[in-house]
């Protein structure tokens, strides 16, 4: 398999499909994820935490890849993740890009940056134009 379909079978089977045994066949059992939350690098432990807890507020993940590079051992995307709030159904966009490094066709560095202030503001824990309303200065309660 060339990287960029190890990254998508990772995202298919963990992310779509919900598969948490999944998450050892692609992640290296040093290997970290960095850019998901600050100061902290995921685990496969993490992700069988992580998901779970995700898949719970969402439902119907897919996810499209608008653009891929691959050099030597990594591989880079832009993509956006889609899926619907369980709460009322309505659908939700997060762009994000994803670079990895793979040793012996494993995942063993994932540095990840999604928006997460539009994440949030699609599900309702942020007010709409946050990232506009704190860039002029307001403070959000």
């Amino acid at each position: 398999m060339t990287g960029l379909e190890i990254l998508t079978a990772w995202y298919e089977k963990v992310w779509v499909e919900g598969d948490l045994d999944a998450v050892a066949e692609f992640f290296d059992g040093e290997a970290l994820a960095s850019g998901l939350m600050p100061d902290f690098a995921a685990q496969i432990e993490d992700f069988q935490s992580l998901v779970p807890a995700v898949l719970h507020v969402v439902r119907n993940v897919s996810f499209s890849i608008e653009d891929s590079m691959e050099m030597d051992d990594r591989v880079w995307v832009r993509m956006t993740l889609h899926a619907q709030k369980a709460s009322d159904m309505s659908p939700i966009h997060i762009p994000g890009q994803v670079m990895i490094r793979l040793k012996n066709g494993k995942i063993i560095e994932a540095y990840n940056s999604y928006d997460f202030v539009s994440y949030f503001e699609q599900m309702g824990n942020l007010p709409k134009d946050s990232l506009a309303l704190m860039l002029a200065g307001e403070v959000l309660a």
